[in-house]
């Protein structure tokens, strides 16, 4: 649920402008997508909040995956909640299975920082910067988007907020 409705969005709901799962749900989809879909050596990025920060952790280490890092990516603009401090920013969670992280192309390493700064623009749209940096780094691997909202060359994008297929694989 949305906090408190706004004078500025009289039309706005309480309830979100998309579907949701509960964490035992998202437990689950990733228990399964990843047995049948991961190479070994791979490595998952799963954006996440506050709210949900640590059970995300929680998640991926009872699925046998290690935090490598934390990165945040730095909005500019966000919510109130209760009108105290301005929530800006989300985090972009890298794991990796324990032993088994696919490394990053050698002439990006240590290029990128633990913050990407871009202006959020509409609802769950993720930065470009985000792309970017995965794809400069992992250029030769099979990126997979779960939840997607858009699709993107070389990327195999799996959501129910596509633009045109519920599943869509595009090519550089």
């Amino acid at each position: 649920m949305k906090g408190g409705l706004r004078k500025s969005r009289p039309n706005q709901q309480r309830a979100l402008d998309y579907i949701t799962m509960s964490l035992e749900e998202i437990k689950n989809f990733h228990a399964i997508f990843f047995r049948e879909t991961a190479a070994k050596n791979h490595n998952v990025f799963m954006w996440t909040i506050d709210k949900y920060l640590h059970d995300a952790e929680k998640i991926m280490y009872e699925l046998g995956y290690t935090l490598h890092a934390r990165m945040v990516w730095d909005k500019g603009n966000g919510i109130a909640p209760a009108f105290t401090v301005r929530f800006t920013h989300e985090y972009l969670l890298w794991f990796y299975p324990r032993g088994h992280m696919y490394k990053p192309n050698a002439n990006v390493r240590g290029k990128y920082t633990t913050v990407l700064r871009e202006k959020a623009t509409i609802h769950s749209k993720k930065p470009d910067a985000a792309y970017e940096m995965l794809e400069a780094m992992f250029p030769e691997a099979n990126k997979v988007e779960l939840f997607a909202r858009n699709i993107r060359a070389g990327w195999t994008s799996f959501g129910d907020e596509l633009p045109t297929d519920r599943i869509s694989t595009t090519s550089t």
